[in-house]
């Protein structure tokens, strides 16, 4: 071999090498699984301040960015390592303390002083994707987080007031102690937010003098959340003493404690306001320094719905509580109102803004409406965290009840009325145990029905790679009767990845799918995604932005992230597909390997029912596993008998495992159709009893009847030949057909001497039609028929059986 010929197979050599590095790198960031979150802690930051959260969860070894969604004036950044008293030091090097690993990484989360109080989602990114969120809160105050070791008085942790003190009950019979400083006079409010943050914990909190004698126990103040209001006696040391009330504990029993003399509001009045107008509202609370009226300016573009609002003096800022901002003109009832007579005249729609003050105290409003005119009347009371159990009453002129309503939307009441005549009529409020007080406020909301529409997809962290596909399923809510069709597409997706608009029908309840397709030259990263959906309501062309959802619970944003090419890619070979319910179709699809990757990959079939119910509700289908360099497979799909018919979107998931690691790919879709049969038979009865006798020897036994229904489906009238399968020698049976029309034929059975007794056989009807030149066929379910023997006989047999057994 010459000199060349020996640079080439070098050359060659190396350039197999390359491409074997390309694709052990190549699968090694397909194989990494996404990045997730299970907690964080703690999960409250201040604003103005950097503080070291830590995150919890599983692939976070690689994570190298954050994003935060909500409000802004937040960044975060891995910390650096923790100051340590004392370290480990290996001989040769390359081993040191974990600070970070594949389940744990330490944040830096630096908040504006401008920031905005409130909640925010955030998401940890690798190469890989983007996590799902955890719930990051920004407060106005200090964080303390529990130091561990202080669960008795002579170790009690020190704090300074005001704070909010961030721990947990980790053990059964536990309890945590803190000290502080306070002086004569102060008004100190210590609120516990567990239970409304979903713990387990049911707390029981006290304060201690600094001898250890209790001053003080709050319990089950705001449901199992503890609240204590202390005015302080004298200057010096206190104690403060949480624990489970069941003394239970664990790592789930967490905790957080509001702590000093900050503002409280007991609540506001009244509970919303209109958008573009003035409100004067009444605060109610302590530590508010004298605000006890402010009016409030609800700018025109102030957004609808509830938002959170507080009081801010010198003392800094108080408790969040709920406001809301409506489009209707709004009023605020006048006492006295209790009757008939003194009821408060209202011109719909409206919003009422009420309280029920005292005990048995009843609001009543009257009205006129035009003859078959809809409204809706709903109270808001308990979602404001209102103590109101409403019940609503509607009458007519006379005083007759037409409707009542309890607890539709938790303890809030509901009532939808169409009125078939016109005049005046009365709607009265009042709480269910006649209770009443300044926490008993509401906002009755009266309206006619708004036909409207809402969208969420799912899910809201997709992956893609370079020349594949990926799916976002889309599910349409539809208001009040709204029925038009509704258009839904995705927005500020990244150059080379492309989604055809979606047209979900008028009417439909299947939840369709948007596929997506990411060219070769797609840029990597990860990119923010929203949905935009658009209908027409009135006549006018509505637009709504869609919501995205993280395993059915809504989030503030959804990303898609861009991978390098895949190992492999499925594309259907069968264009469409169609089969009738209870039939089967096969359907070709076609696997590209590249990189020389020769591992398994399991396919099956994918795709929604109605709502967010899988393919499987509907279609029968078994995943079929490629081996090797197996590069096609057919995928046999079967209709349901009861599956919906229609067509719908469905597609091709590949699974292989690559370094050990899940990958996954989608095909394109593609539609699949179901047509309805056009007819499906029952039979009567599933058992069946006769006795073999003799042709001569005439018994009713030896006869049985059932008969076959058939359920005809839509258009189809026609005759149905009915043919009866398994049938033994020895067993008769007449022949008969369901006529044109009909709906059930009957059919006798007679067994004779010849039939297998002390036997069971099994008998399908089969029923045949021709529609449209095409005979289809339709097997019912088996009827088992036991086949017994004459009394004589079998008493004849039993005895020779015993006979023999007792010669043996």
């Amino acid at each position: 071999m010459d000199d060349s010929g020996a640079v080439e197979l070098i050359l060659q050599a190396f350039n197999r090498w390359l491409a074997c590095l390309g694709f052990l790198i190549l699968t090694a960031i397909q194989a990494q699984p996404v990045p997730k979150i299970t907690s964080v802690s703690p999960d409250w930051v201040q604003r103005g301040t950097t503080s070291v959260v830590v995150l919890e969860g599983d692939n976070l070894s690689q994570i190298n960015g954050f994003t935060f969604s909500g409000d802004g004036g937040l960044t975060a950044t891995n910390a650096p390592p923790p100051d340590r008293n004392a370290v480990l030091e290996s001989s040769r090097g390359g081993i040191g303390p974990a600070d970070n690993d594949e389940k744990r990484v330490r944040v830096s989360v630096t908040a504006l002083p401008t920031a905005p109080l409130g909640a925010r989602e955030l998401r940890v990114v690798s190469p890989t994707g983007v996590s799902e969120p955890v719930v990051l809160n920004v407060d106005f105050l200090r964080q303390i987080t529990e130091t561990g070791g202080h669960h008795d008085t002579n170790h009690a942790q020190t704090v300074e007031l005001p704070a909010a003190i961030n721990g947990v009950i980790g053990e059964a019979a536990a309890a945590d102690f803190y000290r502080f400083k306070a002086q004569r006079d102060q008004r100190l409010l210590f609120d516990v937010y567990a239970f409304r943050a979903g713990s387990p914990l049911d707390s029981s909190l006290a304060l201690l003098n600094a001898e250890g004698k209790e001053l003080v126990r709050g319990e089950d103040v705001n449901g199992l959340d503890s609240l204590i209001d202390f005015t302080v006696p004298e200057d010096g040391e206190y104690l403060l003493q949480i624990r489970d009330f069941r003394y239970q504990g664990g790592k789930d029993f967490k905790y957080r404690i509001v702590a000093g003399e900050s503002p409280w509001l007991d609540g506001l009045f009244p509970l919303g306001g209109q958008r573009g107008q003035s409100v004067e509202v009444t605060l109610r609370g302590r530590n508010l320094d004298g605000l006890a009226q402010m009016k409030l300016k609800i700018e025109p573009d102030a957004p609808l719905g509830q938002q959170e609002i507080r009081a801010h003096t010198a003392r800094g800022y108080s408790n969040p509580v709920l406001f809301e901002v409506g489009e209707l003109a709004e009023l605020t009832e006048k006492e006295p109102n209790n009757s008939p007579t003194n009821a408060n005249a209202l011109t719909l729609p409206v919003v009422i803004n009420g309280r029920i003050n005292n005990e048995k105290d009843v609001d009543q409003f009257k009205f006129k409406v035009e003859k078959d005119q809809t409204f809706i009347f709903e109270i808001e009371a308990s979602r404001f965290g209102s103590l109101l159990d409403a019940v609503l009453y509607l009458s007519d002129a006379k005083g007759t009840v037409m409707q009542q309503n309890d607890d539709a939307v938790g303890a809030d009441a509901r009532i939808e009325q169409r009125f078939a005549e016109a005049g005046e009529y009365f709607i009265r409020v009042r709480d269910l145990l006649d209770r009443g007080g300044e926490d008993f406020a509401y906002r009755l909301v009266v309206r006619p029905p708004k036909p409207d529409f809402s969208v969420t997809f799912f899910p809201d962290t997709l992956r893609i790679s370079r020349g594949g596909n990926a799916v976002v399923g889309v599910e349409v809510q539809r208001q009040a009767g709204f029925n038009g069709a509704v258009g839904a597409r995705l927005e500020n997706l990244p150059p080379g990845v492309s989604a055809e608009p979606l047209l979900v029908p008028p009417d439909s309840t299947v939840s369709p799918l948007i596929i997506l397709h990411a060219g070769e030259d797609a840029p990597l990263g990860h990119y923010p995604i929203k949905l935009s959906a658009s209908g027409v309501l009135d006549g006018q062309p509505a637009i709504r932005q869609g919501k995205p959802q993280a395993n059915g619970r809504l989030t503030r944003e959804a990303f898609l992230t861009v991978l390098d090419k895949f190992s492999f890619e499925l594309e259907p070979i069968t264009l469409s597909a169609r089969m009738e319910q209870n039939q089967s179709t096969s359907i070709e699809v076609q696997v590209r390997r590249y990189n020389s990757f020769l591992g398994d990959i399991q396919v099956s079939a994918e795709g929604f029912s109605s709502g967010k119910e899988p393919l499987a509700r509907n279609v029968d289908s078994q995943p079929v596993t490629l081996k090797g360099a197996d590069t096609r497979v057919t995928m046999k799909l079967k209709a349901k008998l009861d599956s919906e018919t229609g067509s719908r979107l469905i597609l091709f998931k590949g699974e292989a495992k690559v370094d050990g690691r899940s990958v996954t790919q989608y095909s394109r879709a593609f539609p699949l159709t179901i047509d309805p049969v056009p007819f499906t038979l029952a039979n009567s009865l599933p058992r069946l009893a006769v006795t073999a006798f003799p042709p001569e020897k005439k018994s009713a036994a030896s006869e049985a009847e059932f008969s076959v229904k058939a359920n005809r489906r839509g258009w189809f009238t026609d005759e149905i030949s009915l043919a009866v399968e398994g049938l033994p020698e020895g067993l008769a049976i007449n022949s008969t057909n369901i006529a044109r029309s009909a709906s059930e034929a009957g059919f006798k059975i007679v067994a004779t001497d010849k039939a297998p007794a002390g036997k069971e056989v099994s008998l399908t009807v089969v029923g045949t039609a021709n529609i449209n030149g095409r005979n289809y066929q339709f097997r019912g379910s088996p009827i088992v028929v036991t086949i017994n023997a004459p009394a004589a006989e079998a008493a004849s047999a039993a005895g020779s059986d015993e006979k023999n057994a007792a010669t043996k």
